[in-house]
C-alpha cells in the first residue's frame, strides 16, 4: 500500500506538471508558436497512447515480458524524470529538441505507468472500486497540489523569472524518480506466478463498455482539459488570481474526494461521472464571465468548478475498476493490464487533443498571456457539447457479465 502510493504521488508529480505544464512551457519559455506547441504535445500524447494499448496488449498476450519489468521500469523512471525535468532548459525556437524530450519523457512514462496500474487489481481486491479510486485520487490530488504551489510562483513571475522555472520544474523531476523508486521491487513480487494464456484467453476483445467508456473518456477531458489549459492565459483582472488558477483548482480536486464519495455511494458511480459531466460543461460557459469578476467572487467559483472537474478525475477510476473488474482477478494479471492500457490510452488520446484545441484558440489571440475572457465563448461552447456527448455516451452503458472462454471442439 505505501509503495503502491509513493510510486503513484511519483507518476502523478510528472503527470500533472506535463499537462498542466508542459504547452505553458513550450509557448511563453521555448517562445514557440502555439499551433506548433500543441501540435507538438498531441503527437507525443498520441505517441503514448500508443505506447499503452501495445505494451498493455503485449503483457497480456506475452506473460513472459513481465519478468523483464523490474528492469525496463527502472529505465523509464529514469527516461520519463530526465525528460521532464530538462525541457525548459532548451534554447528559445528550438523545437527539435523540445519534441524529442516530449517523446523521450512520454515512452518512459509509458513502460512504467502500465505495469503500476496494472498494481490496481491488488488494491481494488482489498479495498473495492471506490476504495481504490479514492486512495488514487488522493494521492493524486496531493501531487496536482505540489504542482500548484510549483506553478504559482512560475505564473507570477511568466518570463521574467529567469531560471526559477527549469530550477523548480528540475526539483520535481528529481522527486519523482525518488518517490518511483520502489516500483521494480513491486513488480518483482508481482511477477513470481506468471499466468498462462491460452489462445482463446489472449485473442477474446476486451468487453463493448469498455470501448464505449474509453471514447467517452477521450472526448469529456478533451474538451474540460484545453479548458484547464486556456485558463492559464485568460486575464483574471489580478496578477494574484492569475498566478493562483492551478493551485487552486487542484485544491478542489483534492476536496472532491470527500464530496463525490458520499454521492456515489447514493446513487452509484456512472450516474455520479454523468452528473460530474453534465455540471462541468454548464460550469465552461461561466469562465468568460467568472474571469471579469474580482478576486472574492471569482475564488470560490473556481474552487466550485474544480470540485466538479475533481469529481470526473475521481469517479473516473471507480467506473473503470467496475468495468474491468470481472476479469481483472488476480489470476489475470496481463488481461487487466491491457483493458487498463487501453483506458489510458483513451485519456492520452483525449489530453492530448485538448492541448491542440487550446493552441489553436491561443492562435487566435496576438498575445500568449492575459487574454480577453470574451475570447473563450466559442471554446466553452465547445467543452459544453464535449461533456454533454459524454454523459449521453455513459448513459448507454450497460452493464456485461465476464463471457466465459469458448468451449474447445472436439
Amino acid at each position: 500500500m505505501i509503495g503502491y502510493g509513493s510510486v503513484h504521488f511519483g507518476k502523478s508529480l510528472l503527470w500533472a506538471g506535463e499537462d498542466a505544464l508542459t504547452l505553458y512551457i513550450l509557448v511563453r519559455f521555448l517562445d514557440l508558436p502555439p499551433a506548433l506547441a500543441g501540435t507538438m504535445f498531441l503527437a507525443s500524447a498520441l505517441w503514448n497512447a500508443l505506447c499503452d494499448g501495445l505494451f498493455g496488449v503485449s503483457l497480456h498476450r506475452w506473460p513472459s515480458i513481465r519478468r523483464a519489468l523490474p528492469l525496463l521500469t527502472g529505465v523509464a523512471i529514469l527516461a520519463s524524470g530526465i525528460g521532464f525535468a530538462i525541457l525548459p532548459l532548451i534554447e528559445k525556437g528550438q523545437a527539435v529538441p523540445a519534441i524529442a524530450l516530449l517523446f523521450l519523457f512520454r515512452t518512459g512514462f509509458s513502460l512504467l505507468d502500465v505495469p503500476h496500474n496494472a498494481l490496481t487489481r491488488r488494491l481494488a481486491e482489498t479495498k473495492g472500486d471506490l476504495g481504490a479510486a479514492q486512495v488514487r485520487a488522493a494521492v493524486a490530488s496531493a501531487a496536482a497540489i505540489v504542482i500548484g504551489l510549483v506553478s504559482f510562483p512560475v505564473l507570477l513571475a511568466g518570463t521574467n523569472g529567469g531560471r526559477l522555472a527549469p530550477m523548480l520544474v528540475a526539483a520535481i523531476g528529481l522527486v519523482a524518480i525518488v518517490c518511483m523508486a520502489p516500483l521494480p521491487q513491486l513488480l518483482a513480487r508481482d511477477t513470481d506466478g506468471t499466468e498462462q494464456v491460452t489462445q482463446a484467453e489472449a485473442s477474446r476483445p476486451a468487453p463493448l463498455s469498455l470501448w464505449i467508456y474509453c471514447a467517452a473518456t477521450a472526448m469529456g477531458l478533451a474538451g474540460l482539459a484545453a479548458a484547464g489549459k486556456a485558463m492559464l492565459h485568460l486575464d483574471f483582472g489580478s496578477s494574484t488570481i492569475f498566478g493562483a488558477v492551478l493551485l487552486v483548482m487542484t485544491i478542489g480536486r483534492l476536496s472532491a474526494v470527500w464530496l463525490w464519495s458520499p454521492i456515489a455511494r447514493h446513487i452509484g458511480n456512472r450516474p455520479a461521472l454523468v452528473l460530474a459531466y453534465a455540471a462541468s460543461g454548464l460550469a465552461a460557459l461561466l469562465i468568460p464571465t467568472v474571469a471579469q469578476w474580482n478576486a472574492f467572487m471569482a475564488l470560490p467559483w473556481l474552487i466550485l468548478f474544480s470540485l466538479i472537474g475533481g469529481g470526473i478525475a475521481f469517479l473516473n477510476w471507480a467506473v473503470l475498476s467496475e468495468i474491468i473488474g470481472p476479469t481483472g482477478t488476480s489470476q489475470e494479471p496481463g488481461r487487466y493490464a491491457a483493458n487498463f492500457g487501453l483506458f489510458t490510452m483513451s485519456m492520452k488520446i483525449g489530453l492530448g487533443f485538448s492541448a491542440a484545441i487550446a493552441g489553436v484558440w491561443l492562435s487566435s489571440s496576438p498575445q500568449p498571456a492575459g487574454i480577453a475572457p470574451s475570447t473563450f465563448w466559442p471554446l466553452g461552447s465547445f467543452v459544453m457539447l464535449a461533456c454533454g456527448v459524454t454523459a449521453a455516451l455513459l448513459l448507454t452503458m450497460r452493464p456485461e457479465r465476464p463471457q466465459a472462454d469458448p468451449l474447445p471442439s472436439e
